[in-house]
């Protein structure tokens, strides 16, 4: 009885050692404590992780949920005059008008610009690490998750002291909006059991043996049966892959909205000052072209017409399935035409008096910028006759480009802002780890260090093999020029698909060059759970303007889709102001195929 009691007691003494050993966490640190070692950066992201981490339920993690506690309304916590910018979201937090977890949300609300904007200062605004921290916690458990979300992803692309860590993609921090009802509804029911090792206690283990287990960390207490290490594949089933149906494309699409929406609710304070105003209606619509490009070219590629192709249904964090319109194909191409008519109006109206028409374009891409929420809600109430709770496709920027209404949609906007113009006319895994109900995921005793086996859903992707272009370029004399190359259908100026640009000094003569386009890889950003075992995050320094990478190319097809590729030379424009003058353009036929 003696020596068993002394075994307790030295059971007791190692596991308070063990837990005095922990290293402390970031959070508990002076503030002031500047990020200056692997291991802090590592802490950092660890925080940025745990905060997304079944980012849908309630937040466990007790020390965040600490943090969190409390609204910070000091003005010392935030940067010098932040609390003019944010003095009406607090006050429209204590009013609990900030949409709350749990509930339907839909970018078309008319206050969810300002929320977004709000929730977005609240965290950017924010003096320093501790600062962000406690507001960061304070938004997980209090807004709803894709609000938080939303907002989260442009503060840390933003902040200084998180510019340099990791988010993972946010089709796997809520797949819920991007995969298909079957395939996050199949996830839900893996067990946990099927992805960590079978642990089979010795029944011949003695007291010393479990002794000599905890003194020994290394040496298992129990024997682990062998498991597969194989992922848990659930296939969406398409055999074919659809430009319009690709998560990573519709992530890039929530992010772009999203920053759209900040841009035109800061110009709305501004008076609506253009000059204040920043490029990015122009990379939107940059954008919309290259998007409608790519399908015009897939609808060629397949023989199927992208505006009429419908995906299987989606559901929202709330379980809530999106519901469709009961109009026919006939009423809703009328309802479009009105929603154009009505915008091209306004827009003949703003322009009227204008007496440069180089600013005309300009003027066309804001106001129709500015106007694109509004015109989304008006066609969801002319389209939609379902009651309130029942969320359709334009309500989400995440579901947006599965919806054929809204393709047509921005068919009719690219098509309308270019009438302006002057001038010259693979598959893929997800990691799905975050919609398992697994509480312990949540609490600071985080057990994905026990998963042998990942929770993956499958998608195959359009991806293009890597190629080159070679660019000879003849100059009379030493001149800067920009250089676009653009993919287009045969005999048609736009639409174009963007492939290229890049400015050069050509000297008197000829002058050759080459350009690379590499194939792409699953690398480009890592999982949720690769992100959680890494100590040094990387980051590739780079943003994309364009679609994302594996989408550089459209579908080709087996022998071969006829294109034109142009070669546009420009005067170079000085940053933040319009292109400049077109120089010269020539024109090539090519051929894409497609395996």
């Amino acid at each position: 009885m003696l020596r068993l009691t002394l075994v307790w007691l030295c059971f007791l003494d190692l596991g308070g050692g063990w837990s005095r050993s922990r290293s402390l966490p970031l959070w508990n640190r002076d503030p002031e404590d500047p990020i200056g070692r692997p291991a802090e950066q590592a802490e950092r992201q660890r925080f940025l992780l745990d905060l997304l981490l079944q980012v849908h339920k309630p937040l466990l993690h007790q020390e965040l949920t600490a943090m969190g506690s409390r609204l910070n309304e000091e003005p010392s916590d935030y940067q010098e005059g932040a609390m003019r910018s944010l003095r009406e979201f607090l006050d429209s937090v204590h009013e609990n008008k900030v949409p709350r977890p749990f509930g339907i949300y839909s970018q078309l609300d008319k206050a969810m610009p300002e929320h977004l904007l709000g929730v977005y200062r609240f965290l950017v605004l924010a003096r320093d690490w501790y600062s962000f921290q406690r507001n960061a916690c304070y938004a997980r458990i209090h807004f709803h998750p894709i609000l938080f979300v939303n907002a989260f992803q442009l503060a840390v692309d933003e902040r200084e002291d998180t510019k340099d860590l990791r988010l993972p993609a946010m089709y796997e921090v809520l797949p819920q909006l991007y995969f298909e009802e079957e395939v996050i509804l199949a996830a839900q029911e893996v067990s946990w059991q099927q992805l960590v090792p079978t642990r089979a206690a010795s029944p011949k283990s003695t007291w010393l043996e479990v002794l000599r287990g905890y003194l020994s960390p290394r040496r298992p207490l129990d024997k682990e049966e062998p498991l597969n290490a194989d992922a848990v594949v659930i296939d969406d089933e398409r055999k074919v892959a659809h430009l319009s149906f690709d998560v990573q494309l519709s992530s890039y699409w929530n992010n772009m909205i999203n920053r759209l929406t900040i841009s035109i609710e800061e110009w709305k304070e501004s008076e609506r000052d253009m000059r204040l105003y920043s490029r990015f209606p122009q990379l939107f619509f940059d954008v919309i072209e290259q998007f409608v490009t790519a399908l015009m070219m897939e609808d060629v590629a397949t023989g199927q017409i992208s505006m009429e192709l419908i995906d299987p249904p989606l559901i929202t964090t709330g379980g809530v399935p999106f519901t469709g319109t009961s109009m026919d194909t006939e009423a809703v191409r009328g309802v479009l035409s009105q929603t154009i008519d009505h915008l091209q109006a306004q827009i003949n109206d703003a322009v009227s008096n204008v007496t440069q028409p180089s600013d005309i374009p300009f003027i066309v891409q804001h106001l129709v910028a500015s106007q694109y929420l509004n015109i989304c809600r008006d066609l969801s109430l002319a389209i939609n006759d379902h009651g309130p709770g029942r969320p359709s496709m334009l309500d989400l920027a995440t579901a947006n480009l599965r919806d054929p209404i809204y393709r047509s949609l921005l068919l009719r906007l690219n098509r309308l802002v270019f009438s302006y113009e002057v001038g010259a006319l693979p598959i893929i895994d997800t990691d799905l780890i975050n919609v398992m109900d697994q509480q312990l995921l949540q609490t600071h005793r985080n057990n994905l260090r026990l998963l042998r086996r990942r929770l993956v859903a499958r998608q195959r992707r359009l991806n293009h093999g890597t190629f080159h272009i070679t660019v000879e370029l003849s100059a009379p004399a030493e001149v800067s020029v920009q250089t676009d190359l653009y993919l287009a259908l045969r005999n048609q100026s736009r639409p174009r698909l963007h492939l290229d640009g890049f400015v050069s000094t050509l000297r008197k003569g000829i002058n050759v060059f080459q350009r690379h386009f590499p194939s792409c890889t699953r690398g480009s950003r890592p999982t949720m759970s690769q992100l959680y075992g890494t100590n040094s995050p990387a980051t590739d320094g780079t943003r994309s303007r364009g679609l994302p990478p594996h989408l550089l190319v459209p579908r080709g097809a087996e022998e071969g889709l006829k294109l034109q590729l142009i070669i546009e030379l420009t005067e170079p424009g000085l940053e933040n102001e319009w292109s400049g003058a077109i120089l010269h353009t020539e024109s090539t036929d090519v051929l894409i195929f497609h395996h």
